[in-house]
């Protein structure tokens, strides 16, 4: 059971080589993790898009039912991975701007009845997830777009995936700060941005369905992501889908606390930094 949020991370000019401000305005859900042992290392699998589907076709999925035309020509295939304990390799040791993720400090005064009333989580959460990252990140502002609370059903326990992709693309942050901002979008887009996703359990300490994570330095991007649409009946958004590669490096946080939540990049205007997973 976890609320996520995102962040979008703003430079300004005056900012740079300080750590960044953040605007909370995308949204995901991450990827879940079917693992049947807490331990230092498990064993699990993942769905990748096909490499071999789409030399000449855009992956896309269509969120209606169109006339005439596949809803989505997504192509998906299993593999086995690895997936090792975060804390068993130092937890503190993964950083943001290093690996693409890290786990922060969140105490939230709410209540675990209280995470299903939007207003309470409006008025109360939100605030602090703002307050959280602009203490870990040195932010000056920080907007949320939209947040989930998900919950399995009894007897249909499915999580939110086993697969895997990157919500934003370095240009739909870009188009989506010119909608938000309007006027003043070009001036933040001349600084340093970061878009930044925000995931905790409000029920611990977790370790069913984990959130799985991709340390970017295992990851060449280049050559291990696509673009893909995301269509709407009235919008279309752009995600990076993920294509396998045997290198690459998972984790996850066995006895997820509480207080304990893990931000991970979906894009970052700063290409010296760990590439937003």
């Amino acid at each position: 059971m976890s609320p996520s949020a995102a962040v979008e991370v703003i430079h300004d000019d005056e900012e740079q080589g300080k750590e960044p401000s953040c605007s909370c305005n995308s949204f995901t859900d991450g990827v879940v993790l079917k693992i049947e042992i807490a331990g230092s290392t498990v064993q699990s699998s993942m769905y990748y898009l096909d490499r071999t589907q789409y030399d000449v076709e855009k992956p896309y999925s269509m969120r209606y039912l169109p006339d005439g035309i596949p809803q989505s020509n997504f192509k998906k295939v299993k593999y086995p991975m690895t997936v090792k304990s975060m804390r068993k390799h130092g937890v503190d040791s993964f950083r943001l701007n290093e690996c693409g993720f890290q786990r922060i400090e969140l105490n939230s005064k709410l209540s675990y009845e209280e995470f299903w009333d939007n207003q309470r989580v409006q008025e109360v959460y939100i605030e602090e997830v703002k307050d959280a990252l602009k203490a870990e990140l040195g932010a000056k502002h920080v907007h949320v777009l939209d947040y989930a609370v998900r919950k399995r059903h009894e007897s249909f326990p499915i999580s939110t995936g086993k697969e895997y992709e990157s919500d934003f693309t370095v240009e739909e942050v870009e188009r989506m700060v010119k909608v938000l901002y309007g006027d003043r979008a070009d001036e933040i887009l001349k600084g340093r941005w970061q878009a930044i996703n925000l995931w905790k359990p409000i029920k611990g300490p977790l370790n069913d369905w984990p959130l799985g994570l991709c340390d970017a330095r295992s990851m060449d991007f280049e050559n291990d992501t696509i673009p893909s649409d995301i269509v709407f009946d009235d919008f279309f958004t752009e995600n990076l889908q993920i294509l396998h590669n045997p290198n690459f490096e998972w984790y996850y946080l066995p006895d997820h606390n509480t207080w304990e939540a893990l931000i991970f990049k979906s894009a970052d205007s700063e290409e010296s930094e760990a590439p937003g997973m």
